[in-house]
């Protein structure tokens, strides 16, 4: 079924896709072109839309490569903005665990089937054990272990063990037993419970089966080793990679940046327009074409542009150089949303519910706590029906506060409490104002300035310092990541903006910018309310 058939209510519309819930319910009317294809006719173009070039034709090979240089580079990406990147033991996507699950299932039954012929049938089980070497010699060992490789070239010297199997006297259980000990003293010590448990089985199959799985968990363990020991090199390497491929896409596409420009141009006119203004109505210097850009502008300019992306729920225009980052800008806006309602709403209830009950024990914070499991999943379309559990909630939590401590609470103050919580809603709120311009400044200048700067929280942040600087940790990884990809290109923009003569290629700088934040930022604010 084509697309315009489908109903407004099929799956694919539903209201967990944020994406959908904003597209318009019915598809635009198209609009006429000249000698475009009549109702009815055959399906033409005018020849400088097609063009008069032969036909093109796309292999199977060359989709399936370019599949994969763009998984490989978004799983580079990956483990470049996250420090705690790891494979995990287990596919996380239920239809591949499914099918991992499946398949073994089926290659242990045939093993099986064949062990219960008379005689046995162990042309699968040498293949095992051909296989289980191979794993160990080529996934496990590194290029240092030559006397271990010819210890097991040795011990499970394939000729030798088929001339065994040929002759009836292959002892299967045998070999299995040195392989697991050989995986006792290659694994790490994690995984001692997994190498004693093997050593309790009996059924051929499952020490199959536990050998095979203790292997897969083994290569993973010395992945994220390699991953942990080897960082600063992928990091650079996605920064690089990432700046070709996007290079190459201008070559194809010259409009292609105009979006980063439009987003960039907006974040440089809000830090320096007034002053370009000032300085073009008196005596404005001549531009020279190799000037370097000033690095605190630059860096102050992504700053500020970063948190722009953050400060909205979807971002018009989005920067064609962050779109590998798309949807986790988008969650994190909704983090940024989450923060700045639920600090509103607490400041909210201490101003009505005074000085004794917000200063009591733990009030602000299990307050917060409420209010952050009330909004974990907000966002604007849904900011409405939360903002009304929030105010039920800040009522419940200054009432039992007061009858613990014997205060006087009447119906007025809850009505007020709710009434200035629903108020929260728009977007020219003083509070919320307030708190939305604090926790931006926050923000930004945690993406100004070198981590090893102490950073103070701004009064009144202190409620949701964890929940601040878990956002911020994560932002930060991803907006310096960027930075260090795009820094070249970002540069040639803003001294376009400057009076220079239009660029968007640049050649990638390893060494761009020397006074970023680490790529190891961890934010450390000193909290004061």
């Amino acid at each position: 079924m084509s697309d315009e058939e489908k109903r407004p209510d099929s799956p694919s519309t539903s209201s967990d896709d944020k994406k959908s819930r904003k597209r318009p319910a019915t598809p635009p009317q198209a609009i006429p072109i000249p000698g475009a294809q009549i109702p009815g006719s055959a399906p033409t173009l005018p020849p400088w839309v097609a063009g008069g070039s032969p036909a093109k034709f796309v292999t199977h090979d060359e989709l399936m490569k370019m599949t994969n240089e763009l998984e490989n580079m978004e799983l580079v990406h990956e483990i470049a903005i996250d420090p705690n990147f790891q494979i995990p033991d287990k596919p996380t996507n239920a239809i591949q665990q499914c099918m991992r699950e499946t398949m073994h299932r089926a290659y242990y039954n045939q093993l099986r089937r064949d062990l219960a012929k008379d005689p046995p049938e162990l042309e699968y089980c040498f293949g095992f054990l051909m296989e289980l070497k191979n794993m160990i010699l080529e996934d496990i060992l590194t290029a240092q272990h030559t006397r271990l490789k010819a210890e097991i070239n040795s011990m499970l010297d394939e000729p030798t063990l088929r001339g065994k199997l040929d002759q009836g006297q292959l002892d299967v259980k045998k070999v299995m037993n040195y392989i697991i000990e050989l995986c006792s003293r290659l694994c790490s010590p994690v995984r001692d419970v997994k190498v004693a448990e093997l050593r309790t089985r009996t059924e051929i199959i499952d020490i199959f089966q536990g050998t095979m799985d203790l292997l897969e968990l083994m290569k993973n363990d010395l992945t994220n080793y390699q991953i942990s020991q080897n960082r600063a090199a992928i990091e650079e390497y996605s920064a690089k990679h990432e700046y070709e491929m996007f290079q190459k896409s201008l070559v194809e596409n010259p409009n292609g940046c105009n979006f980063t420009r439009e987003w960039l141009k907006a974040a440089y006119d809000e830090l320096f327009g007034k002053e370009e203004d000032e300085e073009s109505s008196s005596t404005k210097r001549e531009k020279r074409d190799d000037e370097p850009v000033d690095e605190k502008c630059l860096v102050d300019t992504t700053s500020r542009g970063y948190v722009k992306l953050v400060e909205v729920d979807e971002y018009a225009g989005f920067p064609e150089t962050l779109k590998i980052d798309r949807l986790k800008i988008e969650l994190l806006a909704e983090k940024f949303l989450q923060i700045v309602v639920c600090a509103s709403a607490v400041f909210v209830t201490c101003n009505m519910a005074g000085r004794q009950i917000s200063e009591s024990a733990e009030f602000k914070k299990t307050l917060k706590d409420h209010l952050v499991a009330i909004t974990n999943n907000t966002d604007e379309e849904r900011i409405k029906s939360d903002l009304e559990k929030m105010g039920e909630q800040c009522v419940k939590e200054a009432t039992e506060t007061s009858e613990k401590l014997g205060l006087e609470w009447n119906a007025d103050n809850s009505a007020s409490i709710r009434s200035q919580i629903n108020a929260l809603i728009n977007l020219d709120n003083p509070i919320r104002k307030l708190v939305h311009s604090r926790v931006a400044t926050f923000v930004e200048e945690m993406l100004r300035s070198p981590t090893s700067v102490p950073h103070r929280l701004l009064p009144g942040l202190s409620v949701i310092q964890s929940e601040l600087c878990a956002f911020t940790s994560k932002f930060l990884r991803l907006c310096v990541h960027n930075r260090k990809t795009f820094y070249a290109m970002y540069s040639s923009l803003i001294l376009e903006f400057q009076g220079h003569a239009p660029s968007t290629h640049a050649i990638y700088r390893p060494d761009s910018p020397s006074s970023m934040p680490g790529t190891s930022a961890q934010p450390g604010p000193s909290s004061s309310s």
